[in-house]
């Protein structure tokens, strides 16, 4: 029972990564486009993390949450 629990957590903690590499990928992308350089030259690592954060309590999808954000930069 332990091993199915505990396999059970690594697929979840493998999806929210990759959820969040991601992300990143997305939020990068959408800063060099409009921007010419990519997100840590606008934000620091923490701030980032601070960004997926609320990126997963929204309802919006990736892309959405990311441009609208990028906007207002």
């Amino acid at each position: 029972m332990l091993y199915k629990v505990m396999n059970l957590l690594v697929n979840v903690m493998s999806e929210i990564t990759l959820e969040r590499l991601n992300f990143i990928e997305l939020l990068h992308d959408a800063f060099f486009k409009t921007k010419g350089y990519g997100a840590f030259a606008y934000l620091s690592v923490t701030e980032v993390m601070d960004l997926f954060e609320q990126y997963l309590v929204s309802s919006e999808s990736a892309n959405i949450f990311i441009n609208r954000f990028v906007r207002t930069v």
